[in-house]
């Protein structure tokens, strides 16, 4: 029985650790005329959204963003507008396929530049 309740408390303590490292859901973003929006901090962390489920860091100046597949939205012939922030003088998006991102067609592969170098910056993105 003594056993038992160690494996109880224990499983207890890590519950406990876990849900108060539970992270919110990313707010949502007004962009009437978008069909999908992100706006990605410099880590990937995706911080508001519309019809988008995920983003990620790949590499240096490389992220992944994903859109929600039930938005139905062909990112091959959709128009992809990019901002980058502080730490990027351009972006350059590509919404087909790519190796860097699991070859999936819901992803939109970001890459954020400084002179012409690949650096990690913050962003947003419009799909239209």
């Amino acid at each position: 029985m003594r056993r038992t309740t160690a494996v109880f408390a224990g499983a207890a303590v890590l519950s406990a650790v876990f849900a108060s490292q539970a992270v919110a859901a990313p707010a949502e973003i007004v962009a009437p005329n978008a069909r999908a929006a992100a706006d990605v901090d410099f880590r990937g962390e995706l911080l508001r959204q519309k019809n988008v489920v995920d983003s990620f860091q790949v590499g240096e100046g490389l992220y992944c963003v994903i859109v929600n597949p039930n938005a139905e939205i062909n990112l091959s012939n959709a128009l992809i507008l990019a901002n980058a922030r502080i730490h990027a003088d351009s972006v350059e998006t590509i919404g087909k396929p790519t190796t860097a991102c699991g070859s999936r067609r819901d992803a939109i592969t970001v890459v954020t530049l400084k002179n012409g170098l690949p650096a990690s910056s913050s962003f947003t993105i419009a799909v239209l």
